[in-house]
């Protein structure tokens, strides 16, 4: 567990003294440093943008959503997902299926990063949070490279509301 959050860590965009050598992105949820070097590439794109490829994962300027990280196009300053990172075991995802679906895009599991996009439902009375169980952020941390995994099992929901 320790080496598979050391692999979400290495992906994170560097410190501000980094900003300096690369920029800072105005995204919709406050400045993100973009340091060339920490780069995700996803030569598919992502669904329904397959012309979106560099991509980079912060932190979120607020506290209060340290648990979740920001994936924020580097071509597109407006568009970012809210993400969720997430074990191989977990309570969402068969840890089976997320072993196989390594294997299709041949990533080692030891280097896997997984996030889920999270979508936001707000309501007048409270917000509630899912994620698309059925299509996860796939990242090679080794190789810097990501892909969109599709589960063709109804199984897994494209709002996985959480509690």
């Amino acid at each position: 567990i320790r080496e598979r959050m050391l692999n979400q860590s290495t992906l994170i965009t560097g410190s501000d003294s980094d900003a300096v050598k690369a920029g800072v992105i105005k995204s919709r949820f406050g400045d993100v440093a973009v340091d060339a070097g920490k780069l995700l590439a996803f030569p598919r794109g992502l669904l329904g943008m397959p012309e979106r490829f560099s991509f980079v994962l912060a932190n979120f300027p607020s506290p209060k959503m340290e648990q979740f990280k920001l994936l924020q196009s580097v071509d597109d300053a407006a568009l970012s997902f809210i993400t969720l990172p997430v074990e191989v075991k977990n309570p969402i995802i068969a840890g089976k299926d997320i072993l196989d679906a390594c294997r299709d895009l041949q990533i080692d599991e030891k280097n896997l990063a997984l996030l889920l996009i999270v979508s936001v439902h707000r309501t007048p009375d409270q917000v509630k949070l899912s994620v698309n169980a059925r299509a996860p952020i796939m990242i090679d941390a080794e190789r810097r490279q990501g892909a969109q995994y599709v589960f063709q099992s109804d199984e897994y929901k494209v709002q996985h509301m959480l509690a």
